[in-house]
């Protein structure tokens, strides 16, 4: 079964959650508000795979606790955030480098990424965890993997920093988070690296009970909304909203998260 330490470090995790943000009114002067006026639509790139922060469901609705945050969001500015429906985060980071969404609902921020966007303060926080297989009992760090396979997810943001600090790791790239479970599970690959609360989730969703965490893996996500370079109201604004997130919301979020998984 899992280890223990997975029950930790998720606790931990919900403290983290939303810790960057403080409660401030929101108090738009009259070209922000001017904009938010000629601007109810702004459109949203997601990832339309990554629950339980993000998801598009069958009928394409955003659902995950991004979702809610955006709605929140929403509800605050008065407007629409519609999504630009994409099969994978590939295709959606491509959108984005594009020019083709105002904003991205949340990733964390990059050097790269900072070409194309601009970024509100971090709303949610979780530490990256290093997955093995409960069957091998000699690996327990990223260093201990030299010439082993871990499957990764293309586009997370350690997967350059991985490859660049341990070179000797094989980076075999998955599609989602699940699938790469699945093969450390079946002994396909020797491990996996990946958010805290996405790890906790899929490995509960899916039954895979002969995995364990080994903690923190030197890296962790900082998500934030990202918005196309060059608008800087939009950005200014985004900034603000986030701003009022308290922590009665991140709570309020989160409950209603669970609420929505259990149906």
């Amino acid at each position: 079964m899992l280890n223990k330490k997975l029950t930790q470090l998720l606790s931990m995790l919900f403290a983290l959650l939303g810790c960057y943000v403080s409660a401030n009114e929101l108090t738009l002067n009259a070209d922000e508000q001017a904009y938010l006026q000629s601007h109810p639509v702004i459109t949203m790139c997601v990832d339309p795979d990554w629950l339980p922060y993000e998801k598009l469901d069958s009928q394409g609705q955003h659902i995950g606790l991004v979702a809610e945050y955006m709605a929140l969001l929403q509800s605050r500015l008065n407007v629409t955030f519609k999504v630009i429906k994409t099969k994978s985060w590939d295709e959606s980071q491509k959108l984005y480098q594009k020019g083709s969404c105002d904003i991205v609902s949340a990733l964390n921020k990059t050097a790269e990424r900072e070409q194309y966007l601009t970024f509100t303060p971090v709303y949610i926080k979780s530490p990256a965890v290093l997955v093995l297989n409960e069957k091998n009992i000699q690996d327990s760090q990223l260093v201990d993997l030299k010439g082993k396979k871990l499957a990764m997810v293309k586009g997370y943001v350690y997967d350059s920093r991985l490859r660049e600090q341990y070179p000797e790791i094989n980076v075999v790239y998955e599609e989602n988070m699940a699938t790469a479970l699945k093969k450390v599970s079946s002994g396909k690959f020797d491990a996996t690296l990946g958010p805290l609360f996405l790890i906790f989730a899929l490995t509960q969703e899916l039954g895979l009970d002969n995995l364990k965490v080994m903690g923190d893996a030197e890296y962790q996500d900082e998500l934030r909304i990202g918005i196309k370079k060059g608008n800087t109201i939009l950005s200014s604004i985004l900034g603000m909203a986030v701003a009022t997130i308290t922590p009665e919301d991140n709570a309020n979020i989160r409950k209603i998260w669970a609420e929505k998984r259990k149906k």
